[in-house]
């Protein structure tokens, strides 16, 4: 009986997958430098993923809650939330327009191909109060 139910999961998880597969990447302006926040947002007709943009660029979308991956599939998607705000409460986007609209940002995953990766690179670069100091 063990041997049955042994089988049937490693079946499952080679055959199958089991469960949708974590998605991760980064955001990067295009001269390297990461975004630090923001959230990346992929849809298609049946599913959304969401992941934060950390510090460091890095993001893992999930569906429902961190960890529970993103389901098979082709998507298309923006960033939001990526903005600053200066002591008066003025906000500032740190992103070009074009990457907050799911029509113009050129953001796309594709499971078949992608494999589990999305890095995505703001064709700009980051904002003179964010850029690397020499």
């Amino acid at each position: 009986m063990r041997t049955t139910i042994a089988f049937s999961l490693l079946s499952c998880l080679l055959f199958t997958g089991c469960g949708d597969p974590p998605v991760t990447g980064t955001v990067k302006y295009n001269d390297g430098t990461p975004l630090k926040g923001g959230i990346v947002i992929l849809q298609n007709e049946t599913s959304q993923g969401i992941g934060e943009i950390y510090q460091d660029g890095t993001f893992t979308m999930y569906q429902y809650k961190p960890g529970d991956g993103l389901q098979r599939g082709q998507y298309k998607g923006y960033i939001s939330g990526a903005i600053t705000a200066d002591d008066n409460g003025n906000t500032t986007s740190l992103i070009p327009a074009k990457y907050t609209d799911m029509s113009s940002s050129g953001i796309t995953y594709d499971s078949e191909k992608d494999k589990g990766k999305l890095d995505i690179v703001i064709d700009a670069p980051p904002p003179k109060a964010l850029a690397p100091k020499k």
